[in-house]
This record gives C-alpha cells, sequence and structure tokens, in this order.
C-alpha cells in the first residue's frame, strides 16, 4: 500500500438544500489553510458558491472543488449542490470521491433527498458518513435525527462525534471513544468487527468483547470503506464549534483509494499504479472566460504531466497538449507538475474529451471506468432567440452549455419547427437561461413546446375541387374526384390511382400525389402531420392548353381538404408511460392527482427501498403532464422524480379537441 495513496482525502458533501453543506466546506477550507477566511454563504464570500445565480439564491448549484495540502495529506473536498435538479454534479463528485458525507439538519428531518444520494454512494462502491448540523437550533435534537437515520438508512448508522447538548445548551463535541463501556462505543466495534479480515483480531473480540482505542482506530477505515459503517458526526458549522473534530476523524478514519479495489466498465481490476500507462476520466467540464475548456479528472492510473499530450475516443491519433496542469481551489487555480493515481486533477485547452470520457496518452489504451448513470432531463422549454444577433450566437452557446451538463440538451422538432430545450426542472432551465445571458451575451424568449398531434380520418368520405384561373393568356385548370378512408394505425398516408379512361393524363396523376402530400405534412386542423388514410383519386377533368403540373397540384391538395373535414376528422396526441418514484406517504396523492386531472391511467405500482418508495407506472396524454414536474415537486415536498417517453398515440376526447380548435384557430388568426 503506497504511501502517496494513503494520504490521499477525496470527500464529496451531499445532502437536502439548506443542511449547511457548503458553510461546512467553507470552515473546513479554512481550518486547511485553502482560504484567508471563512468564507460565508451570506454574506457572499463563500469559497464555493461562486457564481452569480448561487449567490443571488443563496443555494449551490453547481460543484465546486476546494483543494489543498495539510497535515501530511492531500485534500479534495467536493462541495454540491442540495437540490436534486442538479443532479449531475452530485453524482460526478460522489465518482471522484471515496468518501461521501451526508449532511443533515438537526433541527430538520432525514429527507428522502438525501436517502436516494447515500444510496447511490453505496450503489458506487464509496464509503459513507453523516454530518449533524444545526445542533444548537431551537428545535435541535441529535438522538431523534439519529434515531431518524437508523430507521431510513440502517443499523450502519452510529455516533462517534455526539454533542454533550442538543438545542442552545450545545457546547462541546466528544467521542464514542471516551465512552468507557457506552453503548455508542459497542456498536463501533461490533460494526468496525463487521468488516475484520484479521481473523486473530477478530476471535478476541468475539472473546473479550472490546477492542483497545488503537485496535479501533485501525479497523475504522476499512469498516467505513466496506461499507459497514456510517459513522453520524455532530458539528456546527457557522460557528464553528466541532469542525475541528471533523476534520480529525477525516484525516484519521476517511477511506482513501488504496482501501478500494478499483475496476473498470466491464469488472476489471485497474491497478491504482503510478507506473502503469496513463488512464484517468473527466467527470466535470467548466467553461472559463480566459482557459476556455476545462476539464476535471480522476487519475485510475499512470502519471499525467503538466505538458503531457492525451488521447481521448474522439481525437486525433496526434493527440492534444495539455494547456496547463493544475488544482482547484474554489474559482481560483494553483499550477501541478503532475498528478497520480487517485488524485483529482484540472487540465485545459483538450476540446476533443468530453464528459464522462477516459483519456491515455496518444496511442495509447482506454479504461473506461464506470459513471454513474444520469437521469434523463424530463422539463422542457421551446427557446427563440430574442434578435438576430442572438440567432448567430446561439448554437454555439447552447453546445457548450450542454457539453458542462449532461443533463441539459436541446434539439431541433421538425414537426412542430420549435428549438426545445431539456433539462432537470423550471430551476435547472432558469439557471441555464441566466448562464446564456450573463456568459454568452445570448438572450432566448420561452414557452410551453407545442404539441406534436397527428391528423387522421374516422370514416370513408368523398372530395372533390375544381381550380379554374384566368388572367389573360394561358390559365390554369384542373379537376380532381377522391375518396378517403382511414386505416390501421401504422399504417401511414397511401396515394392509390384509380383514374381510367384519362379523365386526368398519366403525367399529370404526380402532381395530384405531391398536392396531397405536401397538405399531409402540413395538416388540415392544426398544422399537424395526418396519417393512417389510403387518399384515392378516381376521376377529374382537364383542359388542353390551360392544365399543367401547378394546377393539378392545386386541385389535389383542395380536393383532399375537402374530402378530410366531411371524413370526420379527429386528433391523435402523444401518450407518455410515466415511472413516478415518491415517499410511499405521496401515493395515494399522486393516483388521484393522475386519474382525475389528468386523463392518466395507473398500470402498475410497486414499493422499493424497504417500502419507503412507491413507484408508480401510468399512461397520460403528453399534453397533461408537460408541466407534471412542478407540480409532483409540489406534491411530495420536493422529493418525487419521473421519468416518461412517448409510446403510443391516442384518439383526442371531443371536447378536448374543440378546445385544441378553438386555441390553434385562433393562433392562425393571429398569423
Amino acid at each position: 500500500m503506497s504511501t502517496a495513496l494513503q494520504a490521499l482525502r477525496n470527500v464529496a458533501f451531499v445532502g437536502h438544500p439548506s443542511a449547511g453543506k457548503t458553510t461546512l466546506v467553507d470552515a473546513l477550507a479554512f481550518q486547511l489553510g485553502a482560504s484567508a477566511r471563512k468564507g460565508s454563504v451570506g454574506d457572499k464570500t463563500s469559497i464555493c458558491d461562486t457564481e452569480p445565480e448561487e449567490q443571488e439564491k443563496g443555494h449551490t448549484l453547481q460543484m465546486a472543488i476546494v483543494q489543498a495540502d495539510h497535515g501530511g495529506l492531500r485534500w479534495s473536498l467536493f462541495d454540491t449542490p442540495g437540490y436534486p435538479d442538479f443532479i449531475a454534479d452530485v453524482q460526478a463528485a460522489m465518482f471522484a470521491a471515496d468518501l461521501v458525507v451526508g449532511v443533515v439538519s438537526s433541527a430538520g428531518r432525514v429527507s428522502y433527498n438525501l436517502r436516494k444520494k447515500l444510496e447511490s454512494a453505496a450503489a458506487l462502491g464509496k464509503g459513507r458518513a453523516i454530518v449533524v448540523t444545526h445542533v444548537d437550533g431551537e428545535n435541535s435534537d441529535f438522538e431523534t435525527t439519529v434515531d431518524e437515520l437508523v430507521q431510513s438508512i440502517g443499523p450502519v448508522c452510529v455516533p462517534l462525534l455526539l454533542p454533550d447538548k442538543s438545542g442552545h445548551g450545545f457546547s462541546r463535541v466528544v467521542t464514542a471513544f471516551e465512552e468507557s463501556g457506552g453503548e455508542w462505543r459497542k456498536a463501533l466495534m461490533d460494526r468496525a468487527m463487521d468488516a475484520c479480515t484479521d481473523e486473530g483480531l477478530l476471535g478476541r473480540y468475539l472473546e473479550t468483547e472490546t477492542l483497545s482505542e488503537e485496535e479501533l482506530r485501525l479497523a475504522l477505515p476499512l469498516a467505513i470503506a466496506k461499507g459497514a459503517l456510517i459513522p453520524v458526526l455532530a458539528c456546527q458549522p457557522e460557528s464553528g464549534l466541532g469542525v475541528d473534530k471533523v476534520l480529525d476523524f477525516l484525516h484519521d478514519f476517511a477511506p482513501h483509494p488504496a482501501l478500494f479495489e478499483q475496476k473498470d466498465a466491464e469488472g476489471n481490476p485497474v491497478a491504482l499504479d503510478p507506473e502503469g500507462a496513463l488512464a484517468g476520466t473527466v467527470f466535470n467540464v467548466k467553461s472559463d472566460p480566459h482557459l476556455g475548456k476545462v476539464c476535471v479528472a480522476r487519475i485510475l492510473r499512470g502519471t499525467l504531466g503538466s505538458h503531457d499530450t492525451v488521447s481521448g475516443p474522439r481525437t486525433s491519433e496526434r493527440g492534444e497538449k495539455l494547456g496547463g496542469l493544475f488544482r482547484l481551489v474554489g474559482k481560483k487555480r494553483e499550477p501541478l507538475e503532475s498528478g497520480k493515481p487517485g488524485e483529482v486533477v484540472a487540465f485545459a485547452k483538450v476540446e476533443s474529451i468530453h464528459y464522462g470520457e477516459s483519456f491515455t496518452t496518444a496511442g495509447g489504451e482506454f479504461v473506461r471506468a464506470p459513471l454513474p448513470p444520469q437521469p434523463t432531463p424530463m422539463v422542457a422549454l421551446a427557446v427563440q432567440p430574442k434578435s438576430r444577433a442572438d440567432e448567430q450566437k446561439i448554437g454555439e452557446a447552447l453546445h457548450k452549455l450542454a457539453a458542462e451538463d449532461p443533463t441539459f440538451r436541446t434539439e431541433y422538432h421538425a414537426e412542430t419547427h420549435e428549438m426545445v430545450a431539456y433539462g432537470m426542472s423550471d430551476l435547472h432551465l432558469q439557471v441555464m437561461e441566466a448562464r446564456l445571458k450573463r456568459r454568452f451575451g445570448v438572450e432566448i424568449t420561452t414557452h410551453v413546446p407545442r404539441i406534436a398531434y397527428r391528423e387522421t380520418i374516422s370514416r370513408a368520405a368523398e372530395g372533390h375541387y375544381r381550380h379554374k384561373k384566368q388572367t389573360g393568356g394561358r390559365g390554369q385548370f384542373g379537376e380532381c374526384y377522391i375518396r378517403l378512408r382511414p386505416l390501421p394505425k401504422g399504417s401511414g398516408v397511401v396515394f392509390t390511382d384509380a383514374v381510367v379512361g384519362g379523365s386526368i393524363p398519366r403525367n399529370l396523376i404526380p402532381a395530384v400525389e405531391k398536392g396531397m402530400r405536401d397538405v399531409v405534412s402540413k395538416g388540415v386542423l392544426t398544422n399537424s402531420q395526418v396519417v393512417d388514410l389510403d387518399f384515392e383519386v378516381h376521376d377529374g377533368k382537364f383542359h388542353e392548353v390551360d392544365s399543367d403540373e401547378a394546377s393539378f397540384k392545386i386541385a389535389g391538395a383542395r380536393a383532399f381538404m375537402d374530402g378530410f373535414q366531411k371524413a370526420g376528422p379527429v386528433l391523435l396526441e402523444p401518450m407518455v408511460e410515466l415511472s413516478i418514484s415518491v415517499p410511499t406517504d405521496s401515493a395515494g396523492t399522486i393516483f388521484s392527482d393522475l386519474t382525475s386531472h389528468r386523463r392518466g391511467q395507473v398500470l402498475d405500482q410497486w414499493n422499493e427501498a424497504d417500502g419507503a418508495v412507491t413507484v408508480i407506472k401510468a399512461l397520460a396524454p403528453l399534453a397533461a403532464v408537460q408541466t407534471y414536474q412542478r407540480d409532483l415537486k409540489s406534491q411530495t415536498a420536493g422529493e418525487g422524480s419521473f421519468t416518461m417517453r412517448v409510446v403510443d398515440y391516442a384518439q383526442v376526447p371531443p371536447s378536448e379537441q374543440a378546445k385544441i380548435l378553438a386555441q390553434y384557430g385562433k393562433k392562425h388568426e393571429e398569423e
């Protein structure tokens, strides 16, 4: 076990908004010497919350990294957003860390949000600990918080740093080591022995039921790394009370990289060898106004030098030379000569390596690391540039924002002719819009995207149109008689030529079809695509001089529209399958809302997380769930999540169809 690996402390802080994560990281950064003074979220001096949007809202909205050398160790602290809307940065920080610290307020409750993040950390094989803040709060009760942690997360949660009192009487923190014969010391020993690999020590413990303090201290890091123990630590970051003890805990017991078996995405072991072939993974991308693209990576194997040439999956054979190697101290950068296995480094001006991608030296072999899967963004807004100048810049600006955040994407919807941005929530998209304006000078207008309805018919009908135009000289003439009949779902639009006797010349029949298909692509009712019908042209008339392709194209289009209106036209709407995860005590509200207010149908349901979470599978019209995220957030106190995908199209109920036609009719009049 190398000394270099033992000296690394990669720690991510996660939790619910307002739990005190950023205040804790600010306090730890000050004690590590990373900042000259203790930063504060309230007075906008935090070393972590440096973005204007963060300072305006008083909440962390992106991952911040504070790195420092202190006490013979190399530290990397990751402050992460509390809002689940910004889960991408939380997942990235947990990937890069060896210990994930959940932060919970003693004055509040153990949130579903925190439980999910700690479950994700366990799934990634990370060590876990919990810091309980606001112990001096008026309604705080440390023992109640510990009981709730044990109930919601499990008996692996054991206090190691305890307050002398909860509430205003809180004055000092004591360790469970000081409890000779105490219940928490016994629980710590039991949990430590659950992960023990020393058979001699385990045998002695079974006989004596005790460990020396030195034996317990030596056993704790492995127990934490293996998930047998989640230490619970009390402190008050704002006043600094107990922060030094938390730092001592991280120094002495936080797992280091050598305690974990590092594997690639296929499950093969990857040795933490500084002399091996270079392998690293980019887990975060930032855009710097001076340096351009900055990649933040964890080194898996080998050594990365500050002037090395690296290669990613998209890089040319020659690779790209680093534009500098450095570590991050909030928004500041400090140069590095090299990065070794287990270390977190940042490098600039490598354009071909993106978020989640592996890199090596030019021509080397890639080692793919298993980054946690990111959720699919479900909240959509149509975006339009405000001015011609914005129109010219918006494409590149949106591309750069999407490169930084895997839960933000944009795509052009050909059916509705809209550029649509997808994010995790309204807040997420508001923040992206603010960044678009501040960083790239691009202003946009937004609205709920148009729904791509489909149009079809419910019965057979006939249509006719005579096109005749005489303006002097050669005129225009074409006449068509057509039949329409509905076809089974998925059949598309079929053109049938049933003309006999030459009533329409053969060379003009394609013009009739072209006129029809022009209308099919634009729609008759709502500017939506027409589907699943047979268009048969069976008769017509022509003029030897005035008939031409243009005339019969118009005649075919108008005859189609005439027949369509007589054939019981109906709108089809996209139906989405939803998978909704909510705290079980909110499930009844969700069922009622889906069936009573969203024209939804519950298909299935089951419980997860020992019954604490209910997963609901349902079918509903897209029109009824376009703003579902904000309603679900309100109904579940921000703890519900969902995914959805279009699975089918179904006929719109007549009452709803009338409303849609009235809305689009007004729009057409305005246009």
